[in-house]
């Protein structure tokens, strides 16, 4: 697999957004070292990008500043978008970082951790939950079936009470 595919894969990972079948291609033991020098990768990525987003606040403040009164009001709505920018940035960071650290340890273990949305339930789990958010967004009508499987996530079973009339 090249470079490019691999990072991908990596950054699509910490995402959640990985297959079982995927993820199983970073959990060889293999690929394990790779997959720790494209998490460092990544993290000095969103590291230059909070760095640019920083020094495009600046120059701005400088630009908008000279404009005067107009000029606070553009600053104000630059700042807001900002803010959101690197705090979006420094919430995946975050992420990717706990990945780093999960992956070292696998390293000096060598050993599998399975928890942490490793697992198979947690690839369901958010499946069902991509599933209702797709039928509300695109309001398709709701069936027993879908509420039965939705009340999974929930841990309740909804399955057993659902009756042939209510499905046909």
């Amino acid at each position: 697999m090249d470079n490019q595919t691999f990072a991908k894969m990596v950054a699509e990972e910490v995402k959640n957004k990985l297959s079982p079948s995927q993820r199983k291609i970073l959990l060889e033991k293999e690929n394990w070292e790779r997959w720790r020098q494209n998490l460092e990768a990544l993290i000095d990525n969103l590291d230059s990008q909070i760095s640019k987003t920083e020094k495009a606040r600046q120059d701005d403040t400088e630009r908008y500043q000279s404009f005067g009164n107009e000029g606070l009001v553009l600053l104000e709505s630059a700042n807001s978008s900002y803010d959101s920018r690197i705090k979006k940035i420094s919430r995946f960071r975050f992420h990717v970082e706990r990945r780093l650290n999960e992956v070292a340890t696998m390293i000096e273990t060598g050993e599998v951790l399975e928890s942490n949305g490793w697992s198979n339930a947690e690839f369901l789990r958010r499946g069902i939950a991509r599933h209702k958010s797709l039928m509300r967004e695109y309001e398709f009508e709701e069936t027993v079936l879908d509420r039965a499987l939705w009340s999974l996530l929930d841990d309740r079973w909804d399955f057993d009470d659902i009756r042939v009339s209510d499905v046909l």
